[in-house]
C-alpha cells in the first residue's frame, strides 16, 4: 500500500467525521508521510509504521463516539530479499540477450563513429581545396562551389551525428541501468 492508497482508505473510513475534521486528520497523516520520507523511509515502511487505516479510523472515531464495522487488519508485505542464487540465475538468464543487445549497441556506436568521421571529413574539405590551389597554382570555380556544398553537407551531418550520439547515449545508459536494477532485484527498472 502506498501513500495515496493509505490516505484514500483512511478518508473513506472517516466518513463519520465532519468535512473539516476529516481534512485536518488527513493533513496530519500527510505530514507523517513527509517527515518519514525526509528521513529516508519508503512509503511502504511509513504505512507499516502508522498501521492500518481501519485501526486509525477506529481510534479516531472511538474518541468521538463513532464506530466502524469489523474488518480485517491490513499488514503490508515487506519487499523480498533476494540472495546470490537469484542474482546468478538472473545473470545467466540475461547473458544471451545482453550479448545480443550490447553487440547491437556496439554496432550502432560504429555507425555514430562513421558519421563523426564523415562530418570531420566534410569540414576538412576547405583545407584540401586551399592545399590543391596552392600546390597546383590554379583556382577553379567548380571546386570552390563544390567545397561550399560539401561544407553545407557537413553541417547537416553534424546535426544528425549529435542527434544519433544522444540517442545512443540514452539507449546505452538506459539498458545498462535496467540490467543493474534487474541484478539488484528491484521491481522498478528505469
Amino acid at each position: 500500500m502506498d501513500k495515496t492508497q493509505f490516505l484514500n482508505e483512511l478518508e473513506e473510513k472517516l466518513v463519520g467525521l465532519g468535512s473539516e475534521e476529516r481534512q485536518e486528520v488527513l493533513a496530519d497523516y500527510m505530514e507523517h508521510f513527509a517527515v518519514g520520507e525526509s528521513s529516508g523511509k519508503t512509503e511502504q515502511e511509513i504505512v507499516f509504521d502508522l498501521g492500518s487505516p481501519d485501526e486509525i479510523a477506529r481510534d479516531i472515531l472511538a474518541g468521538r463516539g463513532g464506530q466502524l464495522p469489523e474488518e480485517h487488519y491490513y499488514v503490508p508485505s515487506q519487499p523480498k530479499k533476494r540472495g546470490a542464487g537469484f542474482k546468478v540465475g538472473i545473470f545467466l538468464a540475461m547473458l544471451i540477450p545482453n550479448l545480443i543487445i550490447y553487440s547491437l549497441l556496439l554496432s550502432f556506436w560504429g555507425v555514430v563513429a562513421g558519421f563523426i568521421g564523415s562530418t570531420v571529413g566534410f569540414f576538412l574539405t576547405p583545407f584540401a581545396f586551399v592545399l590543391d590551389a596552392v600546390l597546383n597554382h590554379a583556382f577553379e570555380w567548380y571546386k570552390f562551389f563544390g567545397t561550399i556544398g560539401i561544407v553545407g553537407l557537413g553541417f547537416i551531418f553534424l546535426v544528425v551525428t549529435i542527434w544519433l550520439a544522444k540517442v545512443m547515449i540514452m539507449a546505452t545508459v538506459g539498458y545498462t541501468k535496467f540490467n543493474v536494477h534487474l541484478m539488484k532485484g528491484e521491481s522498478r527498472h528505469v
